[in-house]
């Protein structure tokens, strides 16, 4: 009786067998399958995360944007320039398109040649010479040369113009110039100190000359302001004021905040002018590299000494601290359009807000920048040492 128990046992335990074994390896495959498609979609989905949460990391390669390739050595002679772009040679100047075609060109010799950008015109200089020309899309406007080595220069945004040139028998002269190249003005300066630079108001109402003077044992800056009258057929611009900021060294770099209100700085010190008060802003700042004008106020760049990564503090045209932007290490290039100022820093560009002390865009790049320039409502021109790029930012 056991025996036979078991083998009724048996047989119910083999069909079991027989089912399991026949539909096991379908399943497994059906199986195998959807894992398999789970499998690329969440790998496609994690890579599109990546890509958006990291977009602003990736290099930009400058290389394959449109533009045009050329070598170091042109690639420094090429400055941005409303639609287009101004090659300054020491033999001539020519206006290029933005994929590099020759739209028109004047023989100039220069030793030292510098391009000064305001607006609808640029002035090219030679800072070792002589001669000056201001051009716009359309050509040349005038050349002339000056009685006195150029120093330096300075553009409003009509083609008013201010240069900086020695003069025998004074420590330098302002030597002011209406669009068409005509004279306005001559200031000789015998008694104020060396000229260093210069700048207009926005509205052009105002020149302002930074002079360096010395008593033989220290350096003392002055500031002196020339009021222009709007209308020039008879009248000319006149000596308006005079500041000295109580400060002991080169203040070089001018920055307008406002019409009547300009910031002048030295390597550590900023002082603003203006309206008959001179203030020297508190406290002052470990290195200055430059400082810079915006729509509603002015840019301080500076560091906390050589070597050491540098910042960008905004002021609005109160002289009140918006805020500050963390840059790089080297500032290799920038230019400032109403309120917002592109930045080229090391390998990355920076699209940065001035009035909220923000920055709105970074794009990394793979080729060393030269200059950057805004170009158009939405693009932006870059020369690197391998060409010119336009880009999106």
């Amino acid at each position: 009786m056991p025996a036979k128990a078991k083998k009724t046992e048996s047989k119910p335990q083999q069909k079991r067998t027989k089912f399991t074994h026949r539909y096991a390896t379908p399943i497994l495959v059906v199986l195998c399958i959807i894992l398999a498609v789970v499998s690329i979609i969440l790998v496609y989905m994690i890579r599109n995360h990546v890509a958006a949460t990291d977009g602003a990391k990736e290099q930009l390669r400058l290389s394959a944007i449109a533009g045009f390739d050329c070598e170091y050595t042109e690639a420094q002679q090429i400055y941005p320039f409303q639609n287009g772009l101004l090659k300054v040679s020491n033999k001539r100047v020519a206006y290029l398109s933005i994929s590099g075609n020759e739209i028109f060109s004047e023989d100039l010799e220069m030793s030292s040649p510098v391009c000064i950008k305001c607006g609808s015109y640029a002035m090219v200089a030679d800072t070792e010479g002589f001669l000056c020309a201001l051009f716009s899309e359309q050509g040349m406007i005038y050349k002339t040369h000056m009685t006195g080595k150029i120093g330096n220069v300075a553009l409003a945004t009509s083609g008013l113009s201010a240069v900086i040139i020695e003069d025998g028998d004074s420590f330098g002269c302002v030597y002011m110039m209406e669009k068409d190249g005509s004279f306005l003005a001559k200031w000789s300066s015998y008694e104020s100190g060396y000229p260093i630079s210069l700048a207009f108001a926005p509205d052009e109402s105002t020149l302002s000359v930074s002079l360096v003077d010395t008593d033989g044992s220290q350096m003392i800056p002055h500031v002196k302001q020339f009021s222009i009258p709007q209308d020039r057929t008879n009248a000319r611009p006149t000596e308006n004021a005079f500041y000295s900021p109580l400060v002991t060294d080169i203040m070089p770099l001018l920055a307008y905040m406002s019409n009547d209100r300009v910031a002048v700085a030295g390597i550590s010190d900023v002082a603003i002018i203006g309206n008959g008060k001179c203030d020297t802003v508190t406290p002052a700042f470990p290195c200055v590299t430059s400082v810079v004008s915006f729509d509603g106020g002015y840019g301080v760049i500076y560091s906390d000494g050589i070597d050491k990564p540098l910042r960008l503090a905004t002021f609005n045209e109160n002289g009140s601290k918006i805020g500050e932007v963390s840059l790089g290490n080297e500032v290799l290039g920038m230019d400032v359009s109403g309120s917002s100022a592109l930045f080229a820093v090391d390998e990355k560009i920076m699209l940065v807000d001035m009035s909220r002390a923000k920055a709105t865009s970074t794009i990394n790049v793979d080729e060393p920048v030269l200059r950057v320039s805004f170009f158009g409502s939405k693009n932006i021109c870059v020369v690197t040492n391998a060409g010119v790029r336009e880009i999106t930012i």
